[in-house]
């Protein structure tokens, strides 16, 4: 059977055949294909990449690097015939997508998931690991899951490989955490993690009292060592009366990107006896993974009753934690 390309897949094994000409290797590896995968052409994997804040171009260099360490010796050898079984795991993966060819990006999830490779080695030390890239596998392919449809990804096969004891990942992640409560007065609506919910209550605050965004704004600031959101949004600056929350997110987001820091996943904990959010809550998750720059399936809301005890059991407010997982910014070289 013959053995389909995407364009940007196509255009990528081209590539990386006349860049391992050009360079007078004699076989190809997979550094080569990885290259081909980097160019601007390759739309998926360029998508992949800057929801998970790597910069290809820093990616390039480091593979042309290691292209000329592996021709020097200076790199463990890879597995035999590497890019023909990375091609086997990218159709494999197409396949367990109900595609009927393969794209780039089941390339570089194939690259990101066999540590056996140089490719497999060099993204995982960038960050591109496959945990991380499940997150943003499903835009950059392509495949969208409807509410209460089967996940299209959930078959596809992991290759179990360990690090090898000399193999280090350079990537450091960072958690912040963020705490938020308000009480409830009268008159509606509700707003929480920028969604307006209908009723006869809304919380009391100096901006618009979303509980939802200051708890992860102060995740994400905590993360990333810039503060915390009464430094940034002090209660003492009229600017701040009645502010949209949202705005201060993505503020807040802008400002751990100059530190050199990305918010790569958040869980959301929302304490409240009612009204209840279940209705809400895929509203909730697509408004902050808009103002994130997240895939939706990259946040995560819960929410949870306090069973009648205490301030919140009584409903006189609610209350909010939030984790934000940050990870490095990178800049090209």
């Amino acid at each position: 059977m013959t053995v389909r390309f995407q364009a940007p897949a196509r255009k990528a094994i081209d590539f990386a055949m006349v860049e391992m000409e050009r360079v007078g290797d004699q076989t190809l590896s997979s550094l080569h294909l990885l290259l081909g995968l980097l160019e601007p052409s390759a739309e998926g994997v360029g998508l992949a990449l800057r929801m998970l804040g790597v910069n290809p171009a820093a990616l390039q260099l480091d593979a042309r690097r290691d292209i000329h360490l592996a021709r020097t010796g200076e790199l463990d050898p890879e597995i035999a015939e590497a890019p023909e079984l990375l091609l086997e795991r990218a159709g494999r993966i197409s396949d367990q997508c109900g595609a009927t060819d393969i794209a780039d990006a089941d390339m570089l999830m194939a690259c990101a998931q066999d540590l056996r490779t140089w490719a497999g080695k060099l993204l995982a030390a960038s960050g591109v690991t496959p945990p991380l890239l499940w997150g943003v596998f499903p835009q950059a392919r392509g495949v969208l899951r409807h509410p209460g449809a089967p996940d299209p990804l959930a078959g596809i096969e992991m290759l179990e490989v360990t690090f090898p004891p000399s193999f280090v990942p350079t990537l450091p992640v960072r958690t912040g955490i963020g705490y938020d409560s308000h009480r409830f007065g009268v008159g509606g609506p509700l707003i929480l993690g920028g969604i307006e919910i209908p009723g006869e209550v809304k919380l009391i605050g100096h901006s618009d009292a979303d509980a939802v965004c200051h708890a992860l704004t102060d995740a994400v600031l905590g993360g990333a060592g810039a503060g915390d959101i009464g430094e940034l949004f002090p209660d003492t600056d009229a600017g701040n009366r009645g502010r949209n929350s949202i705005e201060m997110l993505r503020l807040a987001c802008q400002a751990a990107e100059r530190r050199g820091w990305r918010v790569a996943q958040v869980d959301l904990t929302v304490i409240i006896e009612r009204p209840k959010l279940l209705p809400y809550r895929d509203a909730m998750r697509l408004s902050l993974a808009h103002a994130l720059g997240l895939p939706a399936d990259a946040v995560s809301v819960k929410a949870k009753t306090n069973e009648g005890m205490g301030w919140v059991g009584r409903g006189e407010g609610i209350a909010c934690m939030a984790v934000a997982t940050l990870i490095p910014v990178r800049k090209a070289t």
